[in-house]
């Protein structure tokens, strides 16, 4: 699902602004669950290296996915031989995964309120847990894991903030405003003290590890149209303004990078494990 920069900080006075567009973004993204699945790059090798090497994913893992979205993640999942268990709020999503991958279980619910289960070998949560109360997900994160069982929680910054981005720098001159406030809003994703404070405090996990992967992807118009047209402040604008913003990023690719952006990604990953 969208990144936390895609949203409203949830603290203090922004606690019910938050929780409104929590449950907007619930039926949102799923409204147009293949287009989303279009948008979304996958995420680097080195990120599926450590979920195999250190979260032990394989043949005959217990997975828990939380927030699935599309299954993007999923299909790897699946690929590597575990069961899978995904919980989804977002009836679009849902119903979109039940078709696509009829070999997982499929519980359409919000992960603090689903009926799960405990004993999984691995939990994983794909740009989607600052969409949770974060209290109570992280309390049953802990808490369905098996003795020894891992958790990996994790997001992609679609603009990798510590390095240039001419693309989005020229996109925000022409527009006024910057279309998915990646760069101006990770400081969530990024901060690795207290993602991984989240972790070993809230969940109650140890041997916890943070790791930020850089990564290049070229892209084409279309799928950097396609990436824009997936964020939340995209697709919340007015039609023409929606249209006009897709418009002078797709252009902007064509006559300034020659039909090919290079995008600048960033993925923050922070994994740990129940203690035996």
């Amino acid at each position: 699902m969208g990144t936390r920069s895609e949203t409203a900080r949830h603290d203090g006075d922004d606690r019910s602004s938050f929780a409104a567009l929590r449950e907007a973004a619930r039926h949102t993204y799923g409204a147009d669950a293949a287009g989303y699945r279009e948008g979304r790059p996958d995420y680097p090798p080195r990120l599926y290296e450590l979920l195999r090497s250190r979260c032990g994913l394989g043949e005959g893992s217990r997975v828990l996915e939380i927030g699935p979205g599309s299954g993007l993640v999923t299909e790897h999942l699946v690929a590597a031989g575990a069961r899978v268990v995904a919980v989804e709020p977002d009836p679009g999503f849902a119903e979109y995964l039940g078709r696509a991958m009829p070999e997982i279980q499929v519980v359409e619910a919000p992960f603090e309120e689903a009926e799960v289960g405990t004993g999984f070998d691995a939990v994983f949560a794909a740009t989607s847990f600052h969409w949770l109360d974060p209290s109570t997900a992280l309390r049953k994160l802990g808490g369905v894991l098996r003795p020894d069982g891992w958790a990996a929680i994790w997001w992609t910054v679609f603009s990798d903030p510590y390095r240039e981005d001419p693309l989005l720098a020229e996109a925000s001159a022409a527009l006024g405003f910057e279309p998915g406030n990646q760069r101006g809003g990770t400081a969530f994703q990024l901060d690795t003290d207290a993602r991984c404070e989240d972790l070993r405090r809230g969940a109650g996990l140890v041997d916890i590890a943070a790791e930020l992967i850089p990564w290049d992807l070229p892209m084409s118009a279309v799928e950097v149209r396609a990436l824009f047209s997936s964020m939340m402040t995209v697709r919340q604008l007015p039609d023409d303004e929606r249209t006009r913003t897709l418009d002078t990023i797709a252009n902007l690719v064509n006559d300034r990078c020659g039909g090919v952006a290079t995008r600048r990604h960033l993925t923050a990953l922070y994994t740990g494990r129940r203690a035996g």
